[in-house]
């Protein structure tokens, strides 16, 4: 037997005469399911305990979602979660796993607190997300990010536009959730990190665009115009499904 195919050995007689032969029956399709590496970039700050409950309630019908995707996709789940200076951590990072039930743990235990003043350090999660995980090689690379405020750019250390490059080099794409409450300093920023690493910046509405707990409904802060709106499981579902069918046949990526 060789690897990719399958070989048979017969004999062949005539006569006296005999004579050994191998025959290759037919080709083996060897299909390796597309690899997917999704980190969620959250926010954990005061003014964000909605936007994390509604993740945390949406991530199983999230993740079965994804795994009916076609290719039923490899993936590896990790999260980054960030706050600010002064605030009981900086930042908290779990390295990918593919287990799912201890990925929903970490995600569980993900509370909102802390912040203070609009901005956060985005700037150091970003760093973290970027430098720190364990990304795979030939795997679809995503990060959500879910936040409402952007970076502090007064703060030395990483800067979210250095990182930006950093991930686009590495096949890095962020797909910027803006969450109630980003102001437009945050929205540009948020869109110039998702252009320019070839992802997407989407918003959550409400039902009140000025009050995140109000509930699901369609309004929005943001100046935009003509947009659809769907839950935030199924919108990260087709998020990952857009990446997944990008993939060239085979489901893998260049290293």
């Amino acid at each position: 037997m060789r690897k990719g195919s399958a070989w048979a050995r017969t004999t062949l007689v005539r006569g006296e005469q005999r004579a050994a032969l191998q025959v290759r029956l037919g080709e083996t399709s060897l299909v390796q399911r597309p690899r997917l590496d999704l980190v969620f970039l959250v926010d954990a700050t005061g003014s964000m305990g909605d936007e994390i409950a509604k993740l945390k309630a949406s991530m199983l019908a999230m993740s079965q979602q994804i795994a009916r995707l076609p290719g039923q996709p490899d993936v590896c789940w990790g999260t980054v979660a960030y706050r600010d200076r002064g605030d009981a951590f900086l930042t908290r990072t779990h390295d990918f796993t593919d287990d799912l039930g201890a990925f929903q743990g970490v995600l569980g235990r993900v509370q909102a607190g802390g912040g203070g003043d609009t901005p956060e350090a985005l700037n150091e999660a970003l760093h973290e997300t970027v430098h720190r995980l364990s990304w795979r090689k030939q795997a679809a690379r995503m990060v959500v990010l879910v936040a409402d405020a952007p970076p502090h750019l007064d703060y030395g250390g990483p800067q979210y536009d250095v990182d930006m490059q950093a991930a686009l080099a590495k096949g890095i794409k962020l797909f910027a959730v803006g969450a109630s409450g980003l102001d437009p300093v945050g929205e540009y920023v948020f869109r110039q990190m998702a252009q320019y690493t070839a992802g997407r910046f989407v918003f959550l509405t409400y039902k009140d665009a000025d009050d995140p707990g109000s509930g699901p409904g369609m309004q929005t802060p943001h100046d935009v115009r003509g947009y659809s709106v769907q839950t935030l499981d199924r919108l990260i579902v087709k998020l990952v499904g857009d990446e997944l069918a990008r993939l060239p046949r085979g489901g893998s990526m260049a290293a």
